[in-house]
């Protein structure tokens, strides 16, 4: 074996290795870097909006980053100031009397067991205990949480300002011609933009529509909980599920048999069901793929990669309809 064959052979075994390294020094942020690069691309048509105007790539950076924070960080804050006061308020106006009412008429029926009191205070010193258990954990899961957030946004910033230089490199690295290099980033930027799109279109239709639904069966602070479900409106699945499923119950047990069962069927019809109707055929229209291929691809991400899902999944299959489409067009229709 000649002394190139050996330097070849050395350089690969070196690359390799260095590229298992830096894939664990990337690891414990890629979903940082996922979601930088993500909101990137979906608020980059925001950056050029300003940057066009100040003609100042990193001042125009910066506002766009702190645009996203505030997105972020004043409706957060909004929740949960609102969610103190409101809890603040449920234990003032707490009958102490009714829980004991309870109490004894549950014990009564089922047996000592079903001790409500009993089984409380159990639960609570559960929790306590495991908050002091996990105190180290939690604490080092925030640090962890900031670390990433700023690896998110100093992401955020570069991209805004080399964006376009980034996408020129990446499409080098695409083994097909310019026409389809341009196909697939066009698909992958329709894709995510009809996704975070339709995600915030969505949750504020689904907030509304909840709160529309408090209203009707006289629930207080309709536009309060509407608001609070516009921001749960993000989490998959459940989202409002976690305002309108309570209240329902609640208002059944309190004797409203109407209004519970109405808003019960109108949250799981109406503010849970808008998001399987709308949200592929956003990203369907976004992405020209079909809507059952867009719904398919979101519960499938969801179910194998979790939160993030709801973006890898419709860009998995856009992606994969685009190359069978070359596959297509290059072995298929070139040979008929």
């Amino acid at each position: 074996m000649d002394g190139a064959k050996v330097s070849k052979y050395i350089f690969i075994a070196l690359l390799l290795i260095l590229l298992y390294l830096t894939f664990r020094l990337f690891q414990p942020f890629f979903n940082y870097i996922f979601l930088g690069a993500i909101l990137t691309i979906a608020v980059y048509p925001l950056y050029k909006w300003f940057a066009k105007r100040i003609h100042n790539k990193q001042v125009s950076s910066i506002i766009a980053i702190i645009l996203i924070l505030l997105i972020l960080v004043i409706p957060s804050s909004i929740i949960i100031s609102a969610l103190v006061k409101q809890t603040a308020s449920f234990i003032n106006n707490f009958d102490a009397k009714s829980l004991e009412n309870i109490n004894t008429y549950v014990v009564k029926a089922l047996g000592p067991r079903a001790d409500l009191q009993e089984n409380l205070n159990e639960f609570l010193n559960e929790i306590k205990n495991f908050v002091i258990k996990s105190a180290p954990s939690i604490l080092g899961s925030v640090a962890e949480s900031v670390l990433g957030l700023f690896v998110m946004f100093f992401i955020m910033y570069y991209g805004f300002i080399e964006g376009d230089r980034w996408m020129k490199r990446i499409k080098e690295f695409i083994p097909f011609t310019k026409q389809r290099s341009d196909k697939l980033v066009r698909e992958i930027k329709n894709v995510t933009q009809g996704v975070i799109y339709g995600q915030i279109f969505i949750a504020i239709l689904q907030g509304t529509l909840g709160g529309i639904g408090f209203f009707i069966v006289g629930l207080p602070n309709p536009v309060f909980w509407g608001f609070v479900m516009t921001i749960l409106a993000f989490l998959p699945v459940v989202g409002t599920g976690f305002v309108w499923g309570p209240a329902g119950i609640i208002l059944l047990f309190e004797g409203n048999i109407l209004g519970g069962i109405f808003l019960l069927v109108y949250g799981f019809f109406i503010v849970a069901g808008i998001d399987n109707i709308l949200r592929p055929k956003i990203i369907s229209g976004r992405g020209r793929i079909h809507p059952i291929v867009a719904l398919i691809g979101v519960l499938g991400g969801l179910k194998v990669f979790g939160f993030l899902g709801i973006i890898i999944g419709p860009l998995i299959a856009a992606l994969f309809i685009a190359l069978a489409e070359f596959f297509y067009e290059d072995y298929v229709k070139a040979k008929a």
